[in-house]
């Protein structure tokens, strides 16, 4: 079954609804309800990430540089989460476990090794421990930063791959075919999962049409590859019809339930109170939506396991049993 089409916008009139307010002049969408969604956002993803952060990982790789000790942690890391880090030996994955910087010295050696064991966090950076001198590859499993909530600039309804434009809906006001500015730059999104499927440059906007830049000035913006073309239909992913043009600097489908809920909730509370009204009606409904949302992990399979670390254990053996007759 597919999930309810909803976008930012959705969740923007529901807030609304919510504090009774549709006056844009004294609550404006993009100074005040959009600022507070994404500080909700945030706060449920921090809650969230504690209790069961499987859905939010992701990975990248590192290069190691013989005699370099320290490497920048990844860039869209949440809060500098590392939450596991390998060396890649012969096709085959080792731990390198973390220490804390308190330790760390126990662990430096003037004789720098091939393989690093152990790393801790210096502000943003990580610091391996011995220093390596193999040119390995490093795995890092980090907690990911929550995509910003922006607007929709237009649902899709006809895509050209040959001439590399789109049709929408209708246009939102939050694009641009000015080259120099980051509202040139658009992501193209999943109506359903949110995932930003592509990142092009706006060339020309004719009524509906948004024609993409066959040569966009930047490589690269708000870290993600800057294309020149729709992808084939073939490819994976691939851009289709009912999926959402936003701006490139987040996405405009927003979570779904018990999420979705509290950051309405959210929204409202933080709205009200600043508005001088009953907070603390909105208050205790929004404690209601951060209940549910921290027990919205219960019930999924349970990955905790025991780790014999400490010497005191001794080795692990298997022991052969021998059938005497």
């Amino acid at each position: 079954m597919a999930r309810r089409l909803s976008t930012v916008s959705d969740l923007v009139s529901e807030v609304r609804e919510q504090i009774d307010e549709q006056n844009v002049d004294s609550v404006g969408t993009e100074t005040r309800i959009l600022p507070t969604l994404n500080r909700g956002l945030e706060y449920a993803f921090d809650l969230m990430a504690r209790r069961y952060p499987d859905p939010f990982i992701r990975y990248g790789t590192v290069t190691l540089v013989s005699g370099t000790q320290e490497y920048d942690i990844p860039e869209d890391c949440f809060e500098d989460r590392i939450q596991r880090v390998e060396v890649e030996i012969s096709g085959s994955f080792e731990e390198v476990r973390r220490v804390s910087y308190y330790d760390a010295w126990k662990f430096e050696s003037p004789s720098p090794t091939s393989i690093p064991v152990y790393y801790c966090v210096v502000g943003r950076k990580m610091r391996l421990l011995p220093a390596p001198t193999g040119t390995y590859s490093l795995r890092i499993w980090y907690v990911r930063e929550p995509e910003q909530l922006v607007l929709p600039q237009g649902r899709i309804t006809s895509i050209n791959l040959v001439s590399n434009y789109v049709l929408v809906d209708q246009i939102g006001n939050d694009i641009s075919t000015e080259s120099d500015t980051l509202e040139s730059y658009v992501n193209i999104v999943d109506s359903q999962t949110g995932i930003v499927k592509w990142t092009g440059q706006v060339q020309n906007i004719e009524d509906t049409q948004i024609v993409f830049r066959a040569a966009p000035i930047r490589t690269d913006v708000m870290n993600r590859d800057v294309s020149g073309t729709l992808p084939a239909a073939s490819a994976n992913p691939h851009v289709s019809l009912d999926d959402f043009v936003c701006s490139a600097r987040g996405v405009c489908i927003p979570p779904g339930s018990p999420l979705r809920n509290f950051l309405v909730q959210y929204a409202a509370a933080e709205i009200v109170r600043s508005l001088g009204g009953d907070a603390a009606t909105e208050e205790q409904l929004l404690q209601k939506f951060e209940r549910q949302l921290a027990t919205s992990t219960s019930g999924r399979e349970n990955t905790t396991r025991i780790q014999r670390r400490s010497s005191a254990w001794g080795r692990t053996r298997r022991k052969w049993f021998v059938n005497q007759q």
